[in-house]
């Protein structure tokens, strides 16, 4: 059997194992930030401007909202427009793989979005509260459309940026004065999504500390300023329940070429529930694809019905070449950039962008066939084989099913079918041979405990064959199940352990069913392929393999339709 072999990991990755927790090191992957539904603003007044009031002391007056200035912190020694900016990016950074777009203004926002969470970002002080921050409410499922909060940057600058302090000297640099700032920007917008004070670690977490949510004395100045905070496993499964994630579905191939020459270009025909072109937002640039940038095409033709549902066709085209293919830290794998030579493995993959905000059924991206083209953009001879996957549907007994699909002219074998249930997003780049469990910033984190498990280890179809696989029931225990009171509201982000909210919505914050995500890994085989073996310059016939890596996100149930998720009504009784 044609083994699929080891893959070098890409440069990007080795680039993320570098990171350490710096607030401009990382970068956001290219989601296509005007899709999404939520609009996070983050205002920078230039002058005093009307904001609406919630402060509960003289020192936290919210209204009007203080201009933000670096003239106000002398131990900055930045500009206003670098730091803003830069505050800007670390919140960027938490919220990238949700379905919020984060936008800066000096003003108050328009109207034109339903759902708005503003913070108005001041350099005013209010260290009398010991207060960084201060939200309307801890939002709980995030059921108020319009938030409001509030950030005293000169806080910092008063508690720790005199001498010898994490924000003075030589600590004083703009990503430090950007992880306290912006951390705390994030912190208040996310009690208005939803999320309460926070310090659950689950197992493979790293510390409570380096987390966006924990109450304000659980952290020291240098905690805030040192590492640009991310949100834990339970927070980041919250907030994808209560806003949606960017992504639907995120796709990884590990495919062959088995024609004697090179192949110049790939296409893929795929369907798609709408006759709006899936969005990607995501494209694996690694060492071990040829090509970069693929684009969508179409819809190419009329709808037509696959497994009872009405589709569009597309076609998925990588033709663009990776400059990395083969040279620079990528020498030793073969062929010129844009060419994958015959017999030779290569790795594909793409993310394709959801804004389904009721995150009821995920809209599914069917792969139907691949087609390899040359220099002439000749379709090949021979081409990849590859089971198709569904987003899963539901029936009538409460099973979660994964349908999987021979769409080739011949028998397949899959092989090693794989789930695990995860409490945030995995890295595109990582979900390849020997990957890590890492996030797109490369912050590494562990699988749901004893949800790792094999669906088929083997198993023959036929051309045109559906196989139905259950791999979850309605009833099973969520992950992520928290009752908020009153009193998880009391203690805040303040190093006085105020309160930083001033309200508090009681309710149940829940995850997505069965888990923010869910990532499937198998492998095709053709058993009788005709393929061209490099070594000894010929073709030959037997197993070839492909292997697909898939991440499809959860879902919210509400079949009652009445705004509260299955399982909180089962949990209450009702």
């Amino acid at each position: 059997m044609k083994q699929i072999p080891s893959l070098r990991r890409s440069a990007l990755a080795l680039a993320l194992l570098s990171l350490s927790g710096s607030a401009l090191a990382a970068t956001c992957p290219a989601y296509n930030p005007s899709n999404k539904a939520n609009k996070l603003y983050l205002v920078f007044p230039t002058a005093n401007i009307a904001y609406p009031s919630f402060g509960f002391t003289p020192g936290s007056v919210t209204n009007p909202a203080a201009p933000f200035s670096a003239a106000d912190l002398p131990s900055y020694t930045g500009t206003t427009a670098a730091l803003r900016a830069a505050v800007k990016h670390v919140v960027e950074l938490d919220y990238c793989e949700f379905n919020v777009q984060v936008l800066d203004t000096t003003t108050l926002p328009p109207t034109t979005f339903a759902r708005r969470n503003t913070v108005a970002v001041t350099t005013k002080s209010d260290i009398a509260d010991g207060l960084f921050g201060l939200a309307q409410a801890v939002d709980t499922g995030d059921a108020t459309a319009v938030d409001f909060s509030y950030v005293w940057g000169k806080t910092y600058q008063d508690w720790t940026g005199g001498s010898g302090g994490a924000l003075n000297g030589a600590n004083s640099t703009l990503d430090r004065w950007a992880n306290s700032i912006g951390g705390t920007a994030a912190h208040e917008a996310g009690h208005n999504y939803g999320l309460a004070h926070n310090t659950t670690l689950n197992p493979g977490e790293d510390t409570f500390k380096h987390h966006v949510m924990p109450a304000g004395g659980s952290l020291t100045a240098e905690d805030r300023a040192g590492y640009r905070r991310h949100f834990s496993d339970t927070e980041f499964s919250i907030l994808a329940a209560n806003v949606g994630l960017s992504l639907q579905t995120m796709w990884n191939w590990d495919l062959v070429n088995p024609n004697a020459n090179p192949a110049h270009s790939l296409e893929m025909r795929v369907l798609h529930p709408s006759s709006t072109a899936p969005s990607i937002d995501w494209a694996y640039a690694g060492c071990n694809s040829p090509w970069i940038n693929p684009t969508v095409i179409g819809p190419i033709g009329p709808a037509e019905t696959f497994q009872g549902g009405t589709y569009y066709p597309y076609t998925v085209k990588w033709s663009t070449p990776n400059p990395a293919w083969g040279t620079g830290s990528c020498t030793g794998l073969p062929g010129a950039p844009g060419q994958a030579p015959g017999g030779i493995l290569f790795h594909i993959g793409a993310s394709f962008m959801g804004v389904n905000f009721n995150l009821s059924t995920p809209n599914p991206i069917v792969i139907k066939d691949i087609t390899l083209r040359d220099s002439s953009s000749t379709a090949m001879a021979l081409n990849p084989r590859l089971h198709a996957f569904d987003a899963g549907t539901l029936d009538t007994v409460g099973n979660l099913n994964l349908g999987v699909f021979n769409v080739a002219q011949v028998p397949l074998r899959l092989q090693n079918l794989q789930v695990r249930e995860l409490p945030r997003v995995l890295g595109l780049d990582q979900m390849v041979a020997n990957g890590r469990m890492a996030d797109f910033a490369g912050q590494e984190f562990s699988p749901w405990a004893k949800t790792e498990r094999t669906l088929v280890q083997e198993r023959t179809s036929r051309p045109g064959e559906a196989i139905s696989l259950p791999v979850a029931n309605v009833s099973q225990p969520r992950h992520v199940y928290q009752v908020i009171t009153a009193d998880d509201c009391k203690q805040g982000d303040s190093f006085l352990s105020g309160r930083d909210v001033a309200d508090c919505k009681p309710g149940t914050a829940i995850d997505l069913f069965p888990s923010t995500t869910m990532y499937f890994t198998a492998n095709s085989v053709d058993d009788n392929a005709t393929y061209w073996d490099p070594t000894r310059r010929e073709y030959v016939r037997g197993p070839l393999v492909s292997r697909t890596y898939y991440q499809v996100t959860g879902r919210r149930l509400d079949r009652n339709k009445n705004g509260v998720d299955d399982y909180i009504d089962e949990r209450q009784g009702k």
